[in-house]
C-alpha cells in the first residue's frame, strides 16, 4: 500500500533520459521507480528503471543484475536490456516494455488456470531458465511477479537482482513460499535446484491459485518473527513440518506425469528434486511424446499383444484338447509343469523367508529394542538370569522376572511392533500372519514376548534353549539339556519345523542375535567392554504360507456337481533327516496341506490336526529325484474324505534361502523344507468324447473375442484421433478468445513485496 501511495504521488520523473520521452510512472519500490517512455527515434515503448536513494542501494547487486541481463541478451524468454546509464544521476537502465504485466497479475485477476495453459507457460519459463543456467546465471528469486508477459502472452524472466553465477558462493534470499527451504539460510551456497523448486512452486500456484504451504496461519507465523534469521528458520520449519502439498493432485486435468513433475520439483530435500532445469524440460518432453504417441502405442503395441495373447490362449487350449488322446505325453508335460510350479513356489517361499530375515535383522538393530533389552538385562541382574537358566527354576524367580518394570516396557514394545509388522506383506498373495515375537537372554530364557493367539499360556521365564532357532542346529535338542551348556547361535537362523505346545499347530521360527556392546565403564575398572547378548525370535504358523496363487491352483466339480475338488495344489513337506523325538515330526511329514485348513474350519481338535500324514521314504526319494506320475497322497488314508484319493502327478523342490555374508558374497542356506506340487492324474487324461463340440465352441468364442478386441481398439483410436494434435494448440486456441489484459506490476514494485 505504501508503494502504491508513492506511485500515485509521483508525477514528474526523477530525471530526463536522452533520446527518450517519459510518459507515466509504472511502479515504485524499495530501489526506485520504473517509468514508461518512448524512444524518440524509433517510437518504441520502453520501461526505464531509475535507482534512487544512492546511499542505500546495493550497487554490486544492481550491477550484477544488469550484467546478467546483458549476458543473456537475444533470448526471447529473457527481458532485454536496451541501454544503461550508470553515470547518470540517478542511475538507470532501459529495458523493453511488456504491456501485459506479470504472471502474478494474471493469477490475481483470473485465478487458477487450467493445467493445459499452465503447462505451456511452465515450459516457456523453464526454457528461459534453462538458457539462464546455460549462461552460468542462477536466478535465485523466481516467482510469478518476476515473470512478465509480452504482447502474445508469452512469459519472459525479469528481475535478476538476486541472481548469482553458478560458481559463486555468496548466499541469495528469494521470496517466501517460492524459495527452496535450504535457500532460506544466510550461509547457503547457490544451487540450480533452488530455481527448480521455484519453478515447481510457480506451476503449483498457476493451477491452485497460491504457492505451496502458504496459508493465513503460516503467514502470521512468519510475520511475527523478531529478526531475519528467525523468520528464515520459521520458514524452513514450516515446510519440513507441514504435510506435503497435494492440492494440485485434485485439480481436474492433471495427469500423473504432471503431478510427478510438480512433486519432484517441490520436493523438500534437494536431492529428491530434478538436478537441473534441463531434466525438467526432458520430463515435459517425455510427457508430450507419450501423449502424442498414445494412439500409435495403443494400436501398434497393445493391439497386437492382445490379439496374440487371445490367439495364443485359445490355440494352446485347442492343442491341449487335441493332444489329450496321447495321455503319456500329457502326463510328462504335467510333471514338467508341476516341477516348474514347485520351483516357482519354492522361489516365492524363499523370497518370503528372505524378507523375514531382513525384517527381523532390522528389528534386532533398532535402537529402541536394544535400549529396552539392555534395561531389562540390567534390572534383572546376573543372579536372576542364572537362576532362571538352572534346571529347576524356582517359581519366585519367574514372578520376579514378570514384575520387572523394564521387562514390561520391553513387552509393550514387542506387542506394538508385532501389531505393526503384521500388516506388512508376507507374500505376494496375502498379509503375513505372525504368531509370536519374543526376546530371550543369552541362556535362552524368554524375557518378553508378544503373542497373537489367546490359547498361548504365559511363557515368560520359560527356557527355549533346546529349540533349533536358539542353538542353530539341524534339530531341537533334548529339553533336559542344561540351558547353560547350549551355546546361542551367532547368526540369523530359520528353525526346523516344530509343533506348538499350546496350539498344537506346526510352526517355523526365524531368529537373529541381539547384541548390545557396553562401550562405557561406569565403575572405572578399566575392564574391556562387555557384550550383552540375546535372541529376537519371530514365529509363523506354517499353514499361513501361501505356496501357490489362486490362478495356479485348479479346481473341478465332481461328477454329481455337488462340490469342488482341488485338481492341483501345493503342500509343504519336512525334509530334515531322521525323527525328532517328542515332536512327532520326521522326514517326509506333511507340514501344510489343504486338509489341515479344512479340518481347522470344521473345528477339529489340534490332536486331529497332528503330524500323522507322512510320505514313506521310498516315495520321498523318488519325489526328490525328479517327481513321479503315480503319487499316492498320504491324506487319502483318512476314511472321512475321499477328495485326495487316487493317483497324482507330483514334483518337489527344496527351499534354499539366498543370504549374503559379511564380505557381501551370496551363499545358499538350506531350510530342509520342500514344496510339493501335485496334480490329479485323471484330470490330465480326461475323456475326449466331446472334443469336436468343444473345439467348435472354443473357436466361436475366440472369433467373438477377436472381433470385440478389434472393435474396442478402433473405438479408442477414433476417439484419440479426435483430440488436438498437441496440448499446446489447445492452450493457444483458448488464449485467442481471452479478453484484453493490462500490465500493472513490474520489477520495482515487486522489490517492496520481498
Amino acid at each position: 500500500m505504501r508503494a502504491e501511495e508513492l506511485s500515485l504521488r509521483a508525477t514528474v520523473p526523477p530525471a530526463q533520459v536522452p533520446g527518450y520521452k517519459l510518459d507515466r510512472l509504472l511502479g515504485q519500490g524499495a530501489f526506485g521507480q520504473v517509468w514508461v517512455g518512448n524512444n524518440l527515434n524509433t517510437g518504441r515503448t520502453v520501461a526505464i528503471k531509475f535507482y534512487l536513494h544512492r546511499s542505500g542501494v546495493n550497487w554490486s547487486s544492481l550491477t550484477r543484475e544488469v550484467k546478467n541481463l546483458v549476458s543473456m541478451a537475444g533470448n526471447r524468454y529473457i527481458v532485454q536490456v536496451l541501454e544503461v546509464g550508470w553515470d547518470a544521476e540517478p542511475p538507470y537502465y532501459v529495458m523493453e516494455y511488456l504491456e501485459n504485466g506479470s504472471l502474478d497479475d494474471l493469477i490475481r485477476s483470473r485465478g487458477a488456470m487450467p493445467p493445459s495453459k499452465a503447462v505451456e507457460l511452465f515450459s516457456d519459463i523453464a526454457m528461459g531458465l534453462n538458457h539462464s543456467h546455460g549462461k552460468g546465471v542462477l536466478h535465485c528469486d523466481l516467482k510469478p511477479a518476476n515473470v512478465l508477459l509480452d504482447q502474445d502472452w508469452l512469459p519472459r524472466l525479469a528481475d535478476f537482482g538476486q541472481s548469482r553465477l553458478s560458481n559463486e558462493q555468496t548466499p541469495s534470499l528469494g521470496t517466501l513460499f517460492y524459495m527452496a527451504p535450504e535457500q532460506a539460510d544466510l550461509n547457503a551456497v547457490p544451487d540450480a535446484r533452488w530455481d527448480v523448486y521455484a519453478l515447481g512452486a510457480i506451476f503449483y500456484c498457476m493451477i491452485v491459485g497460491s504457492p505451496p504451504y502458504k496459508t493465513p496461519d503460516t503467514v502470521t507465523t512468519l510475520d511475527t518473527a523478531a529478526s531475519l534469521p528467525e523468520r528464515l528458520k520459521r520458514y524452513r520449519d514450516t515446510i519440513f513440518k507441514s504435510h506435503f502439498p497435494r492440492a494440485h493432485h485434485r485439480v481436474r486435468g492433471m495427469d500423473r506425469w504432471l503431478v510427478g513433475i510438480v512433486d519432484r520439483c517441490i520436493a523438500k530435500k534437494p536431492e529428491d528434486r530434478f538436478a537441473n532445469v534441463q531434466q525438467v524440460l526432458a520430463a515435459i518432453e517425455r510427457r508430450q511424446m507419450v501423449r502424442l504417441r498414445r494412439p500409435l502405442m495403443l494400436l501398434g503395441i497393445v493391439g497386437p499383444i492382445l490379439l496374440l495373447a487371445v490367439m495364443g490362449l485359445f490355440a494352446w487350449r485347442g492343442v491341449l484338447l487335441a493332444e489329450s488322446e496321447s495321455s503319456d505325453q500329457l502326463r510328462e508335460w504335467a510333471l514338467e509343469s508341476n516341477l516348474f510350479a514347485a520351483k516357482f513356489a519354492a522361489r516365492t517361499l524363499e523370497s518370503e523367508m528372505a524378507s523375514l530375515f531382513k525384517l527381523i535383522e532390522e528389528d534386532a538393530r533398532r535402537t529402541e529394542l536394544e535400549t529396552r533389552f539392555l534395561a531389562c538385562i540390567d534390572e534383572a541382574g546376573e543372579d536372576l538370569l542364572h537362576s532362571l537358566a538352572t534346571d529347576r527354576t524356582p517359581p519366585e524367580s519367574k514372578a520376579r522376572l514378570e514384575a520387572l518394570a523394564s521387562r514390561i516396557k520391553l513387552e509393550k514394545y514387542l506387542d506394538e511392533r508385532l501389531t505393526e509388522i503384521k500388516t506388512q506383506t508376507g507374500g505376494s498373495q496375502k498379509p503375513a500372519r505372525f504368531d509370536s515375537m519374543f526376546v530371550t537372554d543369552r541362556f535362552g530364557t524368554m524375557l518378553a514376548g508378544a503373542f497373537t493367539s489367546d490359547r498361548i499360556a504365559n511363557p515368560i521365564g520359560a527356557n527355549v534353549a533346546y529349540r533349533s532357532y536358539f542353538s542353530g542346529q539341524k534339530r531341537d535338542l533334548d529339553e533336559k539339556t542344561p540351558p547353560r551348556n547350549i551355546p546361542r547361535t551367532t547368526s540369523s537362523q530359520v528353525s526346523v519345523p516344530f509343533k506348538s505346545r499350546t496350539t498344537n499347530r506346526n510352526k517355523i521360527a526365524v531368529s537373529t542375535p541381539v547384541s548390545v556392546m557396553l562401550d562405557e565403564d561406569p565403575n572405572n575398572t578399566n575392564e574391556k567392554p562387555q557384550q550383552v547378548e540375546g535372541l529376537l525370535v519371530l514365529t509363523i504358523n506354517i499353514g499361513d504360507f501361501e505356496l501357490l496363487s489362486e490362478d495356479d491352483e485348479r479346481e473341478s466339480s465332481d461328477p454329481s456337481g455337488s462340490s469342488a475338488h482341488k485338481n492341483r495344489f501345493a503342500v509343504l513337506v519336512d525334509g530334515h533327516e531322521g525323527t525328532r523325538e517328542g515332536v512327532g515330526i520326521r522326514e517326509g511329514t506333511l507340514l501344510q496341506h489343504p486338509i489341515f485348513r479344512k479340518m481347522f474350519v470344521a473345528g477339529a481338535s489340534p490332536d486331529e490336526q497332528g503330524n500323522r500324514y507322512q510320505i514313506d521314504d521310498k516315495m520321498l526319494k523318488t519325489l526328490q529325484d525328479g517327481g513321479t506320475l503315480e503319487y499316492i497322497d498320504p491324506v487319502s488314508i483318512d476314511p472321512r474324505d475321499s477328495e485326495f484319493s487316487g493317483k497324482w502327478i507330483a514334483a518337489m523342490q527344496r527351499v534354499d534361502i539366498s543370504r549374503r555374508d559379511s564380505e557381501s558374497r551370496e551363499r545358499k542356506q538350506s531350510t530342509d523344507l520342500w514344496v510339493l506340487v501335485q496334480e490329479r492324474a485323471d484330470s490330465i487324461t480326461a475323456p475326449v468324447a466331446s472334443m469336436v463340440t468343444r473345439l467348435i465352441r472354443e473357436g466361436l468364442i475366440a472369433l467373438l473375442a477377436l472381433l470385440a478386441v478389434v472393435s474396442m481398439l478402433w473405438v479408442v483410436v477414433l476417439w484419440v484421433m479426435r483430440l488436438p494434435d498437441s496440448f499446446a494448440s489447445v492452450v493457444r486456441s483458448r488464449n485467442g478468445g481471452g479478453t484484453e489484459m493490462t500490465g500493472t506490476a513490474n520489477d520495482a514494485t515487486l522489490d517492496a513485496e520481498r
